[in-house]
């Protein structure tokens, strides 16, 4: 990937361009917090409102932050008590200025072009989002790319709900999108929850934007922490699988041209969801079984109407059909898979 941007166009230097509000909640991360800072500050795209939130952090972020905003007059500091990241994000917006909306976790960082690009999607395909592709970054240095190569998207609203279920195109996360705050409007991350908020707050502004805008070229690189809340077992929390079926349901009743791909979506929660169960040693629990039973009859009554529309790589549809088959016979080749490729996840 090439990292060096080309020069700007003098015009795209000054304020004449819309703000972008760069929200940034912190907790807990004063190891990677000024390569994170640093890489919004580096932004080829200049008019930037960066704003930190200090949700109390008992580290040296308070200070790192404050120490921050006194070297660059686009960054102000929010100091509140320790309320979770949907709130941190959610003071964040309340307190921005831009009318475009970006998020950064405070782990991760920026190529210097990202909000230049995304900005740029914005104006040029007259939409509400922009999105990016993504790298996940490992501490012994390997990568993995997030995205398929290549892709270039301008979607309607029902299209998006297509990709968002599809893997290998935009993520679910906030931080990969660039939003128009008339699109924002009133729809806030809930804070009810401490995983997984993403899923509704997205499924929602998707849901308001008429037209939403994606290139994989990968602009963000986001930190694996082992132990951390985003390097889970599994990509779902029960939270969020609460957030898919609600998004099923909207695609059922507005866009019933994409229910195969939210049903597929759908799937893979499910399953993921039981992986976790699985990994954590929960599976047994009466719970789980119910839940692992439930997985089973869902995919035997939709997988036809998924393929039908979605092409499933090979290894999804042979874990599929055992599922399909018996779950007590996928728990056992599912352990045995992850003792085999620990640093794969699903």
């Amino acid at each position: 990937m090439n990292t060096n941007p080309s020069a700007m166009p003098e015009k795209t230097r000054t304020e004449d361009l819309p703000l972008i509000s760069v929200i940034v909640p912190v907790y807990k991360v004063e190891r990677y917090l000024d390569r994170c800072i640093q890489s919004i500050v580096d932004q080829t795209y200049r008019n930037l409102e960066i704003i930190l939130v200090d949700d109390g952090s008992p580290d040296a972020c308070p200070d790192m932050c404050d120490a921050w905003a006194a070297r660059d007059c686009r960054i102000r500091v929010i100091h509140q008590e320790n309320r979770g990241q949907a709130n941190a994000r959610n003071n964040g917006i309340e307190s921005s200025r831009g009318i475009l909306i970006g998020f950064v976790d405070s782990d991760d960082w920026l190529e210097p072009t990202m909000y230049e690009v995304l900005q740029r999607a914005l104006e040029e395909h007259d939409a509400d989002i922009s999105m990016t592709g993504s790298i996940m970054e490992y501490s012994d240095g390997h990568q993995v790319y997030l995205c398929q190569p290549n892709v270039h998207l301008i979607m309607s609203t029902s299209e998006s709900f297509k990709y968002v279920n599809l893997p290998g195109y935009q993520t679910i996360a906030p931080w990969s999108k660039l939003i128009r705050r008339s699109v924002l409007g009133n729809i806030r991350f809930p804070e009810s929850q401490r995983v997984g908020e993403d899923y509704q707050f997205t499924y929602d502004v998707l849901a308001a934007s008429k037209r939403t805008t994606y290139d994989s070229t990968p602009l963000y690189h986001y930190r694996q922490i082992e132990g951390s809340v985003s390097n889970t077992p599994s990509e779902v929390t029960p939270s969020s699988y609460k957030a898919i079926r609600n998004m099923v349901e909207l695609v059922r009743q507005k866009f019933p041209e994409q229910l195969p791909f939210a049903l597929y979506g759908q799937m893979r929660s499910m399953v993921s969801l039981y992986d976790q169960a699985l990994v954590t040693g929960h599976a047994k629990e009466r719970q789980w079984r119910d839940f692992a039973r439930d997985t089973r009859a869902f995919i035997r009554q939709n997988i036809k109407a998924i393929t039908e529309s979605v092409t499933l790589p090979h290894g999804r549809r042979l874990q599929l059909k055992l599922m399909a088959i018996s779950t007590t016979l996928y728990g056992v080749f599912f352990l045995l898979y992850k003792r085999i490729h620990p640093e794969r996840s699903k």
